[in-house]
This record gives C-alpha cells, sequence and structure tokens, in this order.
C-alpha cells in the first residue's frame, strides 16, 4: 500500500527542494503536513496537471484521486482570507480528502525535468546546463544551452518550433533573416532581465521560453538576442507528461492520470 509520504519523498527526489528559484517553492499545499500524517495516507489514485484551475480539480474529484500534482500552486504567497474561486477549488478538494503537491520551479532544471524534456521535444543537441541564482543556492540549473542540427534563420526556426509544439504561431523578437548558433531553452515564465543579460554574455543568440514581460523583450531586442515565445503551459505540459509516465513506473500499483491545460487565448489576425 502506497502512502502520501512515499509519494512526497519521490518528487522530492525529483524536484529537489535546492533547485528552486525565486519563490516557487515545491511543498504539500492541501492536505497533511505531518511526516506521521502523510504516513497514514493511502494513496491509490493520482492526477497530474500544469496548473490547479477549476476544470482541474473538479476533474480529480470526477476521478476519485486522492493526490493532485501540479507545477503551479493555487496561492503563489501567503493569504489572509480565502474567498472566489480559491475557496471553491479548496472546499472540493478537502471535501473529497484530496491532497494537492506543488513542484514549483525546482522542476525547470531537475534531471529529465521540465528543460530536459522540452529539448528532447525540439530534438535539440543539448551542449550544457544554463545555471541562475537559486532561492537556496547561489547557482542552481535552468536552462539548457543547444544547438541546432544543422543551418537554419530564425523565420524557418520559428516556423519549426510552432510545428514541434503544434501551435498555430509563437511570439517573435529579433532578426527573422539571422542565422541560429547558441540556442538558451528555458520553459515557462521565468526569464527575466538577469537571465536576458548573462545569455548575451555567454554569446547565445536564441532564447526559447515562455512569456516574458514586455521589458525583458525589450532588453532582449536591445542586447541583440532573438526570442520566441510560446503561449502558456505548453512547455510546462511537455514536462509533466513525461513525470506522469516516470511515475507510473515508480508506482505501477498507482492509477496515475495526466490532464492537460486548455488553451486560454487566440491570435487574431485583422482583415
Amino acid at each position: 500500500m502506497t502512502n502520501l509520504r512515499n509519494v512526497v519523498k519521490y518528487l522530492e527526489s525529483v524536484a529537489p527542494q535546492s533547485l528552486t528559484i525565486g519563490d516557487h517553492d515545491s511543498r504539500i499545499e492541501i492536505g497533511p503536513q505531518a511526516e506521521q500524517e502523510q504516513i497514514n495516507t493511502t494513496i491509490k489514485r493520482i492526477l497530474i496537471a500544469t496548473y490547479p484551475s477549476g476544470r482541474v480539480v473538479t476533474r480529480s474529484t470526477q476521478d476519485k484521486a486522492n493526490l493532485l500534482i501540479t507545477h503551479f500552486p493555487i496561492f503563489q504567497f501567503p493569504v489572509s482570507q480565502i474567498s472566489g474561486l480559491d475557496l471553491v477549488r479548496i472546499r472540493l478538494l478537502a471535501k473529497n480528502y484530496i491532497s494537492s503537491y506543488v513542484l514549483g520551479s525546482a522542476i525547470i532544471g531537475a534531471r529529465n525535468g521540465l528543460s530536459d524534456a522540452l529539448v528532447e521535444t525540439l530534438g535539440l543537441q543539448q551542449v550544457q546546463e544554463f545555471y541562475t541564482i537559486g532561492k537556496y543556492s547561489e547557482t542552481v540549473s535552468f536552462g539548457r544551452i543547444c544547438k541546432m542540427n544543422g543551418e537554419m534563420n530564425h523565420s524557418r526556426f520559428a516556423d519549426y518550433i510552432a510545428m514541434k509544439l503544434g501551435q498555430d504561431s509563437v511570439t517573435f523578437t529579433g532578426d527573422l533573416d539571422q542565422q541560429v548558433s547558441s540556442i538558451l531553452v528555458c520553459p515557462g515564465h521565468h526569464m527575466d532581465i538577469p537571465n536576458i543579460i548573462a545569455a548575451n554574455h555567454m554569446n547565445i543568440n536564441t532564447i526559447v521560453t515562455g512569456r516574458i514581460a514586455p521589458e525583458c523583450r525589450l532588453i532582449a531586442s536591445e542586447q541583440g538576442l532573438n526570442v520566441i515565445e510560446v503561449r502558456e503551459f505548453v512547455m510546462e505540459e511537455i514536462g509533466m507528461k513525461r513525470l506522469r509516465h516516470r511515475m507510473s513506473l515508480e508506482f505501477p500499483e498507482l492509477k496515475i492520470e495526466f490532464t492537460e491545460s486548455e488553451p486560454i487565448s487566440k491570435t487574431l489576425r485583422s482583415r
């Protein structure tokens, strides 16, 4: 019989807290906090998702899951009161005795984590790891520095990324005619100005990432970098799907499912 503590220990090995970036810690968000209480909590069904939306929480109750594992938390920061959709989600989880575990940012740079899964999906050749400032360590693994197998300009490369990720469009900043050389792959939305400047100092000329802030896009342009952005959750989903496969091998006695995030926005073209 598998208990919550067994699963938590495994997730802590998959995404070590030492790799945390910013305030995006891994933790039990809803459910038993004490170790003995976790030992006494039996797990039979697990649902894995990228974000604990209302739809995902509802799915976890319909599937009669005991544990919901997500990349993003319900609460990014401590709150003094709960209302609205947050209250609905927590009530659903608590009423159905479903614990929730947040992987946080540690899973991004972890071995076989989100970055490695994305690089493999894109068919790029990994050269080395890219490091950033961690919450608990001076430097932590973040993205992956890669190169193409062959020559390609950024116009073709942007189409290539969209095709590989099954997207109708991507957001591009830079010079479409410039040849692709050194590529930094960083899934998610953690790419900030210090990382952009560090990438430029390492002679990286292309960044593939999730949505970034407008000021980051501006700094990247001023630094002569090319940036390809993909819509929310697309990159993270690849690694979360891989986690579902890995956990199914680790815990064959459990029923483990993955649910995708539905697209929440569209690119409209004026006529």
